[in-house]
């Protein structure tokens, strides 16, 4: 790293010293030298004011070479004032370093800088050899800035490499990017940004502890870093998230044979202090200039194509493609029209949960629904998705909430609604005093409503979404746990939540009239409800043959197109009326749960 002079240190705390450009024009003079001179110098040639020994006379510019000792002869009026320096020079300046300036070094001994407060990221090294000088200790302020050009390579290294895994941290990855796609630029060469993103690392910090993380974590990048090339960057941008960029892969093929290659490898068995452990990885390329010009822009569509490689091609690499972009464009098209939609632009349909044992409905499930004017209708999966990451989701929560509690209002007294809240709807008491106050105002009982969360809105902040839920279960509002039996934290929870229904996935509804492991994981959860005194409903039931095996299990409570699909509040209040016990199932398409 070169040496750099700050301006403002030197105003500050280094009042004496001339800087030159280099044909030896004064470009810049110190505020305690000015009041030595008689007149304004800048502009004016250095050596028509100063004369120069060193210890030979200089009379040119080419004459103060770097880190040479100087002394300074200055006339003033009657005055002759012989003072001493260093010479430091860059590609763009001359600087002439005074160690001692008479009358205005009264407060010398006020800055006190050691070799610990070196740092070249926010110039303390000026700061030191200023220190030194000041002190007039020449020779150690000439030794100084030598021994710090040496270090300071070693230096610029360090605060920009992950301690933990001796890769390149997130911010020396991001100022490399910077550096080689300004290379690619200029030199029309290929480079390529990639975003990785361990799968199922936190089940190792949950199971094995943290310090197997971190050792699963060192492993990670170096498996990356052995696979990536000579030629490229690894860094940690954060958390179990990788970057890589590569400068030599130009080919599609090419790229997703190297992800491939680093995703295979992570898959591999690790072997920590406390056993084995295994996670997975997904990864998103993004290539200059195809996916963007900038780094900014490469950076987040790379993480674009991670998330589409973890939600949809998990564990195999995905590069930003054309058909992306289009879906980014999609994307902020629905995201605006969240952000200037109506109220009435939103509305619920309702599915039916059936008590197995007689047919009989005895709760609903709100479902949120959005037309927009201009792209139409919305699938709930995308636009909530979206109003979750623009944040307009707690609205849309307070909006859908209100309906649905009037719409319920009209169902018969031992119907439930049960009505879906996001992350973001627990991340603070003062979102959840908002839904008190929408619930306490509609007149619907609270002991008749039924919020569902999932377990990645838990794992968001457990302590929060604890204080939250105890909120709503004081007023006898009850809590489902929904999508259980997905992640492998749930059953950590269950005991410090106030849970009253657990809803079993329909991933396993699929399996469970042909698949003999998916059949005993399904009775084994239904075990677990009655064991934990907490209801059960099965999603996701789809035909006849599923709902029977289901109940012949116990399973207590179904729901899916089976039964009826999702309905519009006249007709579920029909349906209410037709199906109150033994009827059989009204046919229709099925509906994805969305919240």
């Amino acid at each position: 790293m070169p040496f750099t002079l700050n301006e403002e240190h030197f105003q500050r705390l280094f009042p004496a010293y001339v800087q030159l450009d280099l044909t030896g024009n004064i470009s810049a003079v110190g505020p305690s030298l000015k009041r030595l001179l008689d007149r304004d110098v800048t502009g004016r040639p250095f050596f028509e004011t100063f004369a120069v020994e060193t210890p030979r006379r200089v009379t040119a510019a080419q004459g103060l070479t770097d880190q040479r000792e100087v002394t300074l002869m200055i006339r003033s009026g009657k005055n002759h004032f012989r003072l001493r320096g260093i010479v430091v020079r860059n590609a763009e300046a001359i600087y002439l370093l005074v160690g001692h300036v008479p009358d205005v070094n009264a407060d010398e001994g006020s800055l006190q800088l050691t070799m610990s407060d070196f740092s070249p990221a926010d110039g303390s090294l000026d700061l030191l050899v200023a220190s030194h000088l000041r002190k007039g200790l020449l020779q150690d302020a000439k030794a100084l800035v030598e021994e710090l050009r040496e270090k300071s390579a070693e230096a610029d290294a360090l605060a920009h490499m992950d301690p933990l895994t001796s890769v390149t941290n997130r911010r020396g990855f991001f100022r490399k990017l910077e550096q080689l796609l300004a290379v690619a630029r200029a030199d029309d060469t290929p480079l390529t940004v990639g975003v990785i993103d361990l799968d199922g690392f936190k089940g190792v910090n949950d199971i094995f502890g943290h310090a197997a993380g971190d050792q699963l974590l060192f492993q990670s990048g170096a498996r990356v870093r052995a696979l990536a090339g000579p030629n490229s960057v690894v860094g940690r941008l954060g958390g179990d998230e990788f970057g890589i960029i590569l400068t030599e892969a130009s080919q599609e093929a090419e790229i997703l044979a190297i992800g491939q290659k680093i995703c295979e490898a992570l898959a591999e068995p690790f072997e920590v202090k406390e056993g084995v452990a295994r996670i997975g990885a997904s990864i998103g390329f993004a290539s200059f200039p195809e996916a963007g010009d900038t780094a900014e822009t490469l950076f987040e569509r790379a993480d674009y194509a991670l998330y589409h490689s973890k939600h949809s091609d998990r564990g195999r690499p995905v590069l930003f493609t054309c058909q992306h972009e289009r879906q980014i464009r999609y994307q902020s098209a629905i995201e605006q029209g969240l952000r200037d939609s109506a109220d009435d632009e939103f509305h619920l349909v309702y599915q039916p949960i059936i008590r197995a044992r007689d047919g009989k409905a005895t709760g609903v499930e709100a479902l949120a629904r959005w037309t927009s004017p201009v792209l139409g209708p919305i699938r709930p999966d995308v636009f909530i998705r979206a109003a979750e990451q623009n944040g307009a989701v707690c609205r849309l929560t307070r909006i859908l909430l209100r309906k649905a509690l009037a719409d319920a209002r009209m169902w018969p007294d031992d119907v439930q609604l049960s009505f879906n809240l996001s992350a973001l709807d627990l991340a603070s008491s003062e979102n959840a005093a908002l839904l008190q106050e929408i619930i306490r105002g509609s007149g619907f009982p609270p002991t008749r409503l039924m919020f569902e969360i999932t377990e990645t809105a838990i794992m968001q902040d457990f302590t929060r979404v604890l204080e939250c839920l105890a909120m709503f279960s004081e007023m006898g509002v009850r809590i489902a746990l929904d999508d259980f039996g997905t992640g492998y934290s749930s059953l950590a929870y269950l005991q410090k939540m106030p849970i009253d229904r657990l809803k079993i996935d329909r991933s396993f509804t699929l399996g469970v009239t042909n698949r003999r492991a998916t059949s005993s994981i399904m009775r084994s959860l239904v075990t677990l409800c009655r064991s934990l005194d907490v209801e059960c409903v099965v999603e996701g039931v789809s035909n006849a043959k599923q709902a029977e095996v289901l109940t012949d299990m116990g399973a207590p409570y179904l729901q899916g197109f089976h039964f009826s699909r999702a309905l519009t509040q006249n007709q579920l209040l029909g349906y209410l009326a037709s199906h109150k016990a033994g009827a059989g199932p009204c046919p229709g398409e099925d509906v994805r749960r969305t919240a």
